[in-house]
């Protein structure tokens, strides 16, 4: 059955699922209307309607350390019209090039032309890539710097680092990413060092590693600069030291429902004190105060890791939490919660388990898959550390659709490409 399924997938071609891909995107654009699915996109839509109406990046009229690609993409669209319809068209069309970025990303790190077409083809059609290019948040564009950004970087170590200009690539996306959602940057700033192992055995160049480490700061050096100029404060961004209150803190009231936590939380001292200070302070204090919390919580704080870890893997929609539906949350997107589970229940298990079971599998390419290994432990951590909802295991699913289609690449009978590393690159 599955030899059956990889050779009718080789038979249908590239721009046949990339087709597909951008209408199952646009339809459901389309078929969304101008409401917003999740009240996260106020912020970022305010924001880039800031952008596009003064120039200014921020929100309330002044400037703020926040995500930047989100504002001026969004902002982009925002400059000739109002209307949501825009910027979530042209998200389906980044969307739509996700999908073949991964399909190119599996061919590579695997080696195998029939788990490239595998991948490609589950990207098409996965359901929550095609749901996130109608919100209009950071997902989209971070699924898709990651990909870029890890298939620069495996098939930089396929080639020992020779091409040069595929190294810088790899770093100027994956820096760029850390400008669409900041957590990539400490992600990052523990995977380099990390590959230094590579360069010690000879499997790749020096050369290569200080071209993707120098374009990979770079973008974030400009915007921590940009910021230093607009705000006063050298950073990335300010919005950190909420997302660990919330996850923290707030834990239990964040699991009924975020806005109940954020009205209990105006309550309190902690907020009100935070309300006299700046927004990088302000991050900074509410940041400080979680960490208290952690240390003097011990056993309440590994108890939070262990639900927030169970978050991250959790299938979508949660049955245990209602979804309020309001003028500016339709979670749903009209969708009953039956038909949600059981869109749900045909992708998450086998791809979740078939990517980490295929990732296993192909240990022995693991100088290729180290970088996305890495990130998926790092993306995971940072998030059972913070805050975590399903939403958040997105950037990794590209990792997990690389693994899942090289399992069933073998499985059908397919080889892979032999793994035999050199011990120092070929001239």
């Amino acid at each position: 059955m599955i030899r059956r399924g990889m050779l009718f997938l080789s038979k249908i071609p590239d721009w046949a699922w990339l087709a597909t891909a951008f209408l199952l995107r646009a339809g459901f654009v389309l078929t969304i209307g101008e409401r917003l699915l999740q009240t996260d996109e106020l912020g970022y839509t305010g924001a880039a309607a800031q952008w596009a109406a003064t120039g200014i990046i921020g929100a309330g009229g002044k400037a703020v350390a926040l995500p930047l690609l989100p504002a001026l993409f969004f902002g982009a669209f925002f400059k000739f019209s109002s209307r949501l319809l825009w910027p979530r068209l042209g998200q389906a069309v980044v969307g739509t090039l996700a999908a073949w970025l991964i399909g190119r990303m599996a061919r590579t790190l695997s080696g195998s032309e029939a788990a490239g077409r595998a991948a490609l083809a589950v990207a098409c059609v996965y359901p929550f890539f095609i749901y996130y290019c109608g919100i209009l948040q950071s997902e989209t564009l971070d699924v898709t710097m990651i990909a870029a950004g890890l298939w620069a970087l495996g098939a930089s170590l396929a080639d020992g680092g020779k091409d040069a200009p595929r190294a810088a690539a790899a770093g100027l996306f994956l820096g760029v990413s850390a400008l669409v959602r900041a957590e990539s940057f400490p992600i990052f700033g523990v995977i380099w060092p990390a590959l230094l192992v590579l360069t010690a055995t000879g499997r790749w160049r020096l050369r290569a590693w200080s071209l993707a480490a120098v374009f990979w700061l770079a973008p974030i050096l400009c915007m921590c600069a940009r910021n230093q100029r607009a705000t006063g404060h050298f950073t990335l961004d300010d919005h950190g030291g909420m997302a660990m209150v919330h996850g923290t803190i707030l834990f239990n009231l964040n699991e009924q429902d975020t806005g109940i936590a954020m009205s209990e939380f105006k309550q309190t001292s902690i907020y009100r004190e935070g309300q006299s200070l700046d927004d990088h302070e302000r991050d900074r204090f509410y940041l400080r105060e979680s960490l208290e919390f952690m240390s003097s919580h011990p056993a309440q704080t590994v108890r939070q890791w262990g639900a927030k870890c169970v978050n991250f893997w959790r299938f979508y929609p949660r049955l245990d939490k209602r979804y309020a539906e309001t003028s500016f949350s339709h979670p749903g997107a009209g969708f009953s919660r039956l038909a949600l589970v059981v869109i749900s229940l045909l992708f998450e298990p086998w791809l979740i388990v078939g990517g980490l079971c295929g990732l296993w599998d192909m240990r022995h390419r693991w100088p290729y898959l180290l970088p996305g290994v890495l990130f998926l432990a790092g993306t995971m951590a940072v998030h059972v550390l913070s805050v975590s909802q399903m939403r958040y295991r997105l950037p990794i699913m590209p990792i997990l659709m690389v693994g899942a289609a090289s399992l069933l690449a073998r499985l059908a009978g397919g080889k892979s490409a032999d793994c035999r590393f050199r011990s120092r690159p070929r001239d």
